[in-house]
């Protein structure tokens, strides 16, 4: 593990977080035509898409702290770019790198495979939901479709923030366009 950013690190955390703004913005969207038709589980569904610029991030980089900064740039990035939440969406890149940040802390930034990768998933699903349950008013809800709301957000960010993740490292890893040993 390394301990400080390289010139190369900076430059790949600004390319995730430019690419995953504009994911953002375009996941923002879809997020807007399908919330009046099923509610939260929009969000739910969503938000692993919304996760991954925090795990890539350190994936790619592994030095502590890329989870919290690349899922902030990406939030930068997506406010910019004139995402529909406006700046509280620096506030959900913070608790979402944060959330991010914690499974990979766990395990001391030694470990770089799968327990690793589903640790921040699950921390990164109870530190946002956490957070989303005050701001989003989920406390309104019932005991059964706050379990159903936390299972499907916790299903998204596995897919996207561990599996995909996982994916897209290992594709990167062949190409040998980035040297990542």
């Amino acid at each position: 593990m390394k301990k400080k950013f390289s010139l190369q690190d900076v430059i790949l955390m600004g390319i995730v977080a430019i690419a995953f703004g504009a994911i953002f913005v375009g996941t923002d969207w879809i997020y807007n035509v399908l919330f009046p038709i099923i509610g939260p589980f929009a969000n739910e569904g969503l938000f692993g898409l919304w996760i991954m610029a925090g795990p890539l991030a350190i994936y790619l980089v592994r030095v502590p702290g890329s989870a919290l900064v690349g899922e902030i740039l990406a939030a930068a990035a997506e406010v910019l770019f004139g995402g529909t939440f406006g700046a509280s969406a620096l506030i959900s890149g913070i608790v979402q790198g944060i959330g991010s940040e914690a499974g990979f802390a766990i395990w001391r930034y030694k470990n770089w495979d799968w327990p690793v990768l589903l640790t921040s998933a699950v921390t990164t699903t109870i530190v946002s939901f956490s957070y989303e349950y005050f701001r989003l008013g989920y406390s309104k809800y019932g005991l059964l479709i706050l379990l159903s709301l936390f299972v499907v957000r916790l299903i998204s960010v596995t897919i996207f923030g561990a599996i995909l993740v996982k994916s897209v490292y290992r594709m990167l890893d062949r190409s040998k366009v980035v040297n990542f040993s």
